[in-house]
């Protein structure tokens, strides 16, 4: 609507909020729980992830 870029993380966590939603049973908070762990631990492990790789990298080539 507002011409805002969405992420495919959006529209999935928003899928799965409002499906709970909408089929009257509440949202499941231990489903909400792991999306919201998702969204915390990711970006960290990125960043492990890439400084693990750029030290082999750079003693190998």
């Amino acid at each position: 609507m507002f011409g805002l870029p969405v992420s495919t993380t959006h529209v999935l966590s928003s899928g799965v909020a409002g499906t709970m939603a909408a089929n009257g049973s509440g949202l499941q908070w231990p489903t909400i729980r792991n999306l919201l762990m998702a969204w915390v631990l990711t970006l960290p492990c990125a960043i492990a992830l890439s400084a693990t790789l750029y030290v082999i990298f750079s003693r190998v080539f």
